[in-house]
């Protein structure tokens, strides 16, 4: 396991608490063009130094004859599981399950650190309270560029079958840009106007779900349309063969297959997919059931055979 204890390397709580703030701050510092297998690699090194921290407190928790609250010990080793899993991960190329393991494991890290902070407390200065809110606009910025990625991928699906994402683009480029300019702000202590980019970038990001939302509806809507035009035809085939015959059975299934159908049309206008699906499934049945009862019965094929017989020389 990488995980390394530092042990010269002794802190006060206090500072503890800022280098693992800045350890979380400095994970998303690149996230807007940095790719995610290097992201990745550097949360879990932010990871490793995050844990020589912590290791470094507690033992000078020992030195100091103080006892180490047993639900931050247990925190802690929860973080040293989570460590191991996004290890293991991280050496696999499954960098999204890793990087998702990290953050765990450094919330953990940041929850061993809560308990402590009740035995030894300690008064937080405007920097620390700066630093607090610097990791907390960051995390956003971190949230809304995984989601973009998301958006990203959908939008080239749309394009590819033959939408015109030329606004879901502009979208998505408003919400780079309102991301970059809330990372300016932040490092020019603009906390307000951060906070602004980042609730306007997050207003666009729901619409542009809306948008996505719509394509799925639309893409789903022409798949079972198409369906429904294939179920009509197939019908019509049944119909005649039924009328061929005679088969008054097979031309009632028939009926009750196409009320289905024409219902699970009326249901699909409405975009109401389990009514219309559950409308499908019943014409279905019953387009089966008229397959079925026009196949010949075995006493029919038997009278047939004994007809040829009696004729045979």
């Amino acid at each position: 396991m990488y995980l390394k204890t530092a042990s010269k390397w002794l802190v006060v709580l206090p500072l503890v608490v800022v280098t693992l703030f800045v350890f979380v701050l400095s994970s998303s510092q690149a996230s807007l063009q940095q790719p995610l297998s290097e992201k990745t690699q550097d949360l879990f090194l932010l990871l490793q130094n995050a844990n020589a921290s912590i290791s470094s407190i507690f033992q000078q928790l020992k030195a100091d004859g103080e006892t180490i609250p047993q639900a931050s010990q247990y925190e802690y080793n929860q973080a040293l599981v989570l460590a191991e899993e996004s290890e293991i991960l991280l050496k696999a190329g499954n960098y999204s399950e890793a990087n998702i393991k990290i953050i765990q494991a450094l919330q953990k890290l940041k929850e061993t650190m809560r308990i402590i902070s009740e035995v030894i407390p300690w008064q937080q200065t405007e920097a620390d309270l700066n630093l607090e809110r610097i990791v907390q606009l960051k995390s956003s910025i971190n949230r809304y560029c995984e989601q973009l990625e998301r958006i990203e991928n959908l939008t080239r699906f749309a394009t590819s079958v033959g939408y015109n994402t030329t606004n879901l683009e502009n979208m998505i480029q408003t919400i780079r840009n309102l991301l970059e300019t809330a990372s300016t702000n932040i490092e020019q202590k603009h906390f307000e106007m951060a906070s602004e980019n980042l609730d306007e970038a997050k207003a666009i990001g729901i619409q542009t779900i809306n948008v996505i939302s719509n394509f799925a509806d639309n893409l789903k809507i022409q798949r079972v349309a198409t369906y429904i035009d294939k179920t009509h035809d197939r019908l019509d085939a049944i119909r005649k063969t039924a009328e061929a015959v005679s088969n008054e059975a097979s031309l009632v299934a028939v009926d009750n297959a196409e009320a289905s159908l024409e219902t699970a049309e009326e249901y699909l206008e409405e975009k109401r997919f389990d009514e219309t699906f559950s409308e499908l499934a019943k014409s279905k049945e019953s387009e089966d059931e008229a397959v079925e009862l026009l196949k010949p019965s075995v006493s029919s094929i038997d009278d047939a055979a004994n007809e040829v017989s009696s004729v045979s020389p």
